[in-house]
């Protein structure tokens, strides 16, 4: 297995940029064999690596990124770690009603367990639970959707509270949103400093290796990793750099690289957060997978939207795009200028299915988030590690028991469907855009 590519991006990530300069670890070790390589140092890499360290503490883990942490995707989202249950179907394990409750109690598990990880080591990422987080909806299509999904956040036991027009603007100082549904089982958090706080709070026996992109993967029992600061030797391998696992020829006809936008605000004076309803924090996500997202978070407005099949969008043009959905939705803000503006590679496979398990003895392979990497992320990956261990549990149960991800037609066909696709959701978004 070649790499074809490593991850790169345009501009650095606004999260990141805020956060004081950290020491970036690529003082390659001197030890070349270890009891495990992961490959990836994003949510799921770095679940994987604390997990098989705890379950295995006599062992040597290496994790290789590509980028410096903070700055790969795991630093790009919007913060909001909500347990969504993506598109439950029937499969050879039962219904999609059981399917939904499989995946529900994986996600819920994948907040547990993040909480009590960002706890017991003090990790300073401005976790909050108690800023609303709402689906709002701005066209009758939202409404009927947002209104249909009830019965399943009652079925899961989720309590939530319906926001009408007029609560939204006391909440969030806007008229733009018809309707919205307030879910109080979630997160906020700021994503870089997250990710930082994983991978500096590490096992013992952990070395992590930042600027080091695995460039192959040779051999089988003990497998060799390829790198430009030389080779080196793992009994097992995880990988679990998401789309770019396709870099190394897996899973490269079952998943796509989606870009999504996002800028922050510079600080905002009082008149500006006057604007913005009477709450110090909010969250608000569209009912629509080409909506768009916003955050007010301590005195910044955080909005994500915009999305181009595999390669990057203009900067440029992302800020313009960006900056005439804030107008939108607050058309008396003084100023729509964004001090930050990013963007980040997306896994997507077709069926919205996560690639997950043993691709053959030894190397195992978590990847496909679907931008819903943070809660699932990092819980596929303590449970990738369980798996490699033969830690049973009934949480890995129901994990195996998800479908996995369809096969995907080569380009040209691949592209011109992505992109089909796309713009027919994008069309259908209408205001939700």
């Amino acid at each position: 297995m070649k790499s074809r590519s490593t991850p790169h991006y345009s501009v650095a990530c606004g999260w990141n940029a805020l956060l004081p300069a950290r020491a970036v670890r690529v003082e390659a070790p001197s030890k070349r064999k270890y009891d495990a390589i992961v490959v990836g140092a994003g949510f799921t890499g770095l679940a994987i690596a604390r997990r098989f360290a705890e379950l295995q503490p006599t062992k040597e883990i290496l994790v290789l990124d590509a980028a410096e942490i903070g700055e790969g995707l795991s630093g790009r989202n919007s913060g909001i770690l909500a347990p969504t249950v993506i598109q439950p179907r029937a499969n050879a394990f039962g219904s999609a009603e059981e399917d939904a409750a499989r995946k529900s109690r994986i996600v819920l598990a994948g907040l547990d367990w993040l909480r009590d990880v960002v706890k017991n080591n003090d990790i300073r990422c401005d976790w909050i639970e108690d800023a609303p987080r709402i689906v709002a909806a701005a066209t009758k299509q939202g409404v009927d959707k947002v209104r249909t999904s009830l019965a399943s956040l009652t079925k899961r036991a989720l309590r939530y509270r319906e926001r009408d027009r007029e609560d939204l603007l006391v909440l969030i100082g806007t008229r733009y949103y018809e309707y919205g549904c307030e879910g109080f089982t979630h997160a906020l958090i700021q994503p870089a400093a997250l990710i930082r706080g994983l991978a500096d709070t590490l096992p013992a026996n952990v070395t992590l290796l930042e600027r080091t992109a695995a460039e192959a993967i040779e051999g089988s029992g003990l497998f060799q990793v390829v790198t430009k600061r030389g080779n080196f030797v793992g009994e097992k391998v995880f990988v679990a750099n998401n789309a770019h696992a396709r870099s190394l020829d897996i899973a490269l006809y079952r998943m796509v690289v989606v870009h999504t936008y996002g800028a922050l605000t510079p600080e905002l004076d009082d008149t500006e957060l006057d604007l913005l309803g009477r709450l110090p924090e909010w969250a608000i996500l569209p009912p629509t997978a080409m909506g768009t997202t916003m955050r007010k978070w301590k005195r910044r407005i955080l909005i994500r939207s915009g999305h181009s099949y595999e390669r990057e969008t203009s900067i440029d043009k992302v800020r313009s795009l960006l900056s005439s959905l804030y107008r939108n939705r607050y058309p008396t803000m003084p100023s729509y200028e964004f001090e930050h503006v990013w963007g980040g590679g997306v896994g997507i496979t077709s069926n919205r299915e996560n690639y997950f398990g043993e691709l053959r003895r030894g190397l195992f392979v978590s990847a496909g988030c679907q931008g819903a990497g943070v809660l699932r992320g990092s819980i596929h990956g303590k449970l990738l590690a369980e798996l490699a261990c033969e830690s049973q549990s009934s949480l890995l149960a129901d994990r195996m028991k998800l479908s996995g991800p369809k096969w995907i037609p080569p380009e040209p066909l691949r592209g011109m469907g992505a992109v089909a696709q796309m713009a027919w959701q994008h069309w259908q978004a209408g205001r939700e855009f």
